[in-house]
């Protein structure tokens, strides 16, 4: 598992989950600042392993930093995931065991869950997609509950392939992560996600979102904040990843 924090040491502290998951499964968090005395305790108490160097980078870059870790020190081989999941999503150890279920059950390279706001699992994220038009994106911003790119997720009652996920819970094969070459890092914050969902099923490799594994995501939208540095960096990513296209 893979968790980039941006200032995020609070919230990672007080996840009730980590601890329990830090049992069965390896999480690297990878501090993108420095790393509080709360933290640094927190990891050590745990068995976590926390990379508290390289600042500065963006969240693709993080993540291919943690990969290189993992692969350089053997900590994964061939037959393990490779999990990207935010620092304010919160999974039970329950789903997590039925999430080494379905992916037995459904061979696919990636796989994505079903993303919630709130603890009753009623608010749904729009969290699996069609790839973006031109426009799509730009109108998005003016809702965080309405994307006309959006899968109704309530009429998807079984596991399906979808076009991209948010990057907020990617499971990708070791394999498939290594053969895309990890995240473009000209993706600082934002589309990062959508171009290796892309890239990937330009290799023929298979997105399957599971719809019976739940977690809750407490998503910030700061992106929405114009002038902000989160809406600059949106903007610089979206011209970026059409001007790929």
């Amino acid at each position: 598992m893979s968790i980039i924090n941006h200032k995020h040491d609070h919230l990672i502290v007080s996840n009730p989950t980590l601890p329990i998951l830090a049992q069965e499964n390896v999480i690297i968090i990878k501090s993108n600042t420095t790393a509080s005395e709360s933290l640094k305790n927190f990891t050590s108490k745990h068995g976590i392993i926390l990379l508290d160097e390289k600042f500065g980078m963006g969240f693709g870059e993080n993540n291919n930093y943690v990969f290189e870790h993992l692969c350089n020190n053997k900590i994964i081989t061939n037959n393990d995931y490779f999990l990207v999941i935010n620092p304010d999503v919160i999974i039970t150890n329950k789903e997590l065991a039925k999430l080494k279920d379905e992916i037995k059950a459904h061979n696919s390279d990636i796989y994505t869950i079903n993303l919630f706001y709130d603890k009753s699992f009623m608010k749904p994220e729009l969290s699996v997609r069609k790839f973006p038009t031109f426009f799509g994106p730009l109108k998005g911003l003016l809702s965080k509950d309405y994307r006309s790119d959006a899968y109704d997720k309530s009429k998807i009652q079984q596991a399906t392939n979808v076009e991209w996920a948010a990057g907020s819970f990617l499971l990708f094969k070791k394999q498939a992560y290594e053969n895309l070459g990890g995240f473009d890092k000209r993706f600082f914050m934002y589309f990062e996600d959508v171009d290796i969902c892309r890239r990937a099923k330009k290799k023929g490799m298979l997105l399957t979102y599971l719809p019976n594994i739940k977690a809750i995501h407490k998503g910030a939208f700061n992106n929405r904040k114009v002038y902000s540095r989160h809406f600059i960096w949106y903007l610089m990513s979206y011209f970026t990843y059409h001007l790929k296209s």
